[in-house]
């Protein structure tokens, strides 16, 4: 799977593969300057998706996969390794 949105005013590539049965592994990137990095995991099927994100492993029920890819995507912009990225300030 792959998505593509805006996020807080940067164009993101989020790209979902599968990772065990039913698992899929979550990477996003920002096209030309940043690298793909690993933000999460989606689980799920039909309308129940779940996203896990972090060393906390926060769980988050969505409608869609697309859905759930966002949440990874939102939660992985607050990151202190990906933050620099969306403010311009990447090195």
């Amino acid at each position: 799977m792959r998505f593509q949105y805006p996020l807080y005013g940067t164009e993101v590539l989020v790209e979902a593969e599968p990772e065990g049965e039913g698992r899929l592994l979550v990477r996003m990137q920002i096209p030309g300057r940043m690298a793909p990095v690993r933000i999460g995991y989606v689980t799920g099927a039909k309308r129940v998706w779940v996203a896990e994100s972090g060393d906390s492993l926060s769980i988050h029920r969505t409608k869609s996969a697309k859905a759930a890819c966002y949440l990874l995507a939102s939660w992985a912009r607050r990151q202190p390794n990906i933050a620099p990225y969306f403010s311009g300030r990447e090195n």
